[in-house]
């Protein structure tokens, strides 16, 4: 019947529904949770319609941080947004990844920077110092005539990455 024809559009849109609320929000990362995947709490507020008004609802979720994720870095969890009305998915969450500033490590990209103090005799003469790195300390030799300033390379001892492992730089201050 033609009545019947022209609803028809109708009830597949009530039936579809309306798809939920993405949420979004920041994911504070230490520089040590990087060297490894890493299950994370996460809470956030999602909205929810009930009663003809919508109400916001707190849920938790345990999270995979993987391997190498960089500061800004946008990690989507699909359907843990808000909730889908009648047949269409939930929302997605995207986790913004921020890396909380460490404080002996400046970050360059995949490479760390630490600051080494060197006595100027020591700079001189050369020396063995012990340097930190974020998996632990290492013994790193400073050869004679070293000037404030310098960069010693310390190969692999960097953030992770996705294809390997960046650098630690050792800058010393006489």
């Amino acid at each position: 019947s033609r009545l019947s024809d022209d609803l028809e559009p109708l009830a597949r849109q009530q039936r579809s529904g309306l798809r939920g609320q993405d949420a979004e929000i920041e994911m504070p990362v230490f520089l040590e949770e990087t060297l490894s995947e890493t299950s994370k709490l996460v809470e956030y507020l999602i909205p929810v319609y009930e009663n003809g008004q919508f109400t916001e609802v707190r849920k938790s979720l345990k999270v995979k941080i993987p391997i190498g994720v960089v500061d800004g870095e946008r990690i989507r969890l699909k359907g843990q947004g808000g909730a889908g009305q009648g047949d269409a998915p939930n929302g997605d969450l995207y986790l913004h990844i921020r890396l909380v500033p460490h404080p002996l490590f400046d970050v360059e990209g995949h490479n760390l920077v630490v600051t080494v103090p060197v006595a100027p005799w020591e700079a001189a003469l050369g020396t063995k110092v012990t340097v930190p790195t974020l998996a632990g300390r290492i013994h790193l030799t400073i050869a004679p005539n070293s000037q404030t300033g310098q960069r010693l390379r310390i190969k692999g001892r960097g953030l992770a990455t996705k294809s390997g492992t960046g650098d630690l730089f050792a800058l010393l201050k006489v």
